[in-house]
């Protein structure tokens, strides 16, 4: 599931959260993120999948197929980095 993160795909992570925390426990589609973040789409929601799972809520939206994403309340931008950085130190080693 872990693989070493590259430099231009753990800046995209951090874009991905610091949007996500400007929308205020707002929902947010992944469409729109992208738009803010000035990313692809996929690009965003493979980043949401792979590696801010733990950190954010998904509700789907059925009749339409829509992914609504938000971050989970208490969630901290400083401790996602916190886990980033200690994910890329453990994949180093």
């Amino acid at each position: 599931m872990w693989c070493i993160l590259r430099k231009d795909t753990i800046e995209n992570i951090i874009k991905i959260a610091k949007c996500l925390k400007q929308a205020e426990e707002g929902w947010l589609w992944v469409r729109e993120i992208a738009r803010r973040c000035k990313l692809h789409h996929k690009t965003v929601s493979r980043l949401l999948d792979r590696h801010l799972g733990m950190f954010v809520e998904v509700q789907t939206m059925e009749p339409f197929n829509v992914r609504m994403v938000r971050l989970k309340p208490g969630t901290d931008i400083d401790g996602i980095f916190r886990f980033l950085s200690v994910m890329e130190k453990i994949n180093k080693a």
